[in-house]
């Protein structure tokens, strides 16, 4: 019996790792300024999710498969490094662009304020290996912060993966007497 057990582990390894898939990401790198005074903006969370895609018979279907974050310095510069993702998902392939979202308190949200610029192809992405700077609009009422407080990271991704972005999220939500984000 215990021979038959280590053969059916053997055989599930082996299959199991002709499924992994590895996939190396480019470096991201730029600056974030104030839309009207283009002033750098230090402290901001500037978020890259990678995924993979699977086909299905209703179109594609994306899945979670690593992220990385950092804040700007206070030159307002940021850089993720290259990442090389690796997971076992066979019939899936993985999406060739990493998606962003940056944030500051009292800051509209990239890509999902209709301020914000420039806007890069697919919405969401970075360009690849090229220094960008990425221009947030100040928010000047109370009702423009609550609406950019919506750009929380999904749910699916880690909370270790995403700390310092939900942080300025909750003291964000906190000095507008908001809840806080609740992550596991």
């Amino acid at each position: 019996m215990k021979i038959l057990t280590l053969i059916i582990n053997l055989l599930f390894l082996s299959f199991s790792m002709g499924c992994a898939m590895v996939h190396t990401y480019s470096d991201y790198y730029g600056k974030v300024i104030d839309t009207e005074t283009k002033e750098p903006l230090e402290g901001a969370a500037v978020l890259a999710v990678y995924y993979t895609k699977q086909p299905g018979p209703g179109g594609e279907v994306t899945h979670y498969a690593d992220a990385q974050e950092t804040l700007t310095d206070k030159n307002g510069e940021f850089k993720i490094p290259s990442n090389t993702v690796t997971t076992f998902r066979p019939l899936q392939y993985f999406d060739s662009y990493a998606y962003f979202t940056i944030f500051k308190p009292e800051y509209g949200c990239y890509p999902y304020h209709k301020v914000v610029k420039p806007m890069f192809v697919p919405n969401g992405t970075l360009p690849k290996n090229q220094y960008v700077i990425i221009e947030l609009p100040r928010l000047k009422t109370r009702a423009e912060r609550i609406d950019s407080t919506h750009c929380s990271p999904d749910s699916y991704i880690p909370y270790l993966k995403a700390k310092k972005f939900i942080d300025l999220i909750n003291r964000e939500n906190k000095s507008l007497g908001l809840g806080i984000e609740k992550y596991e």
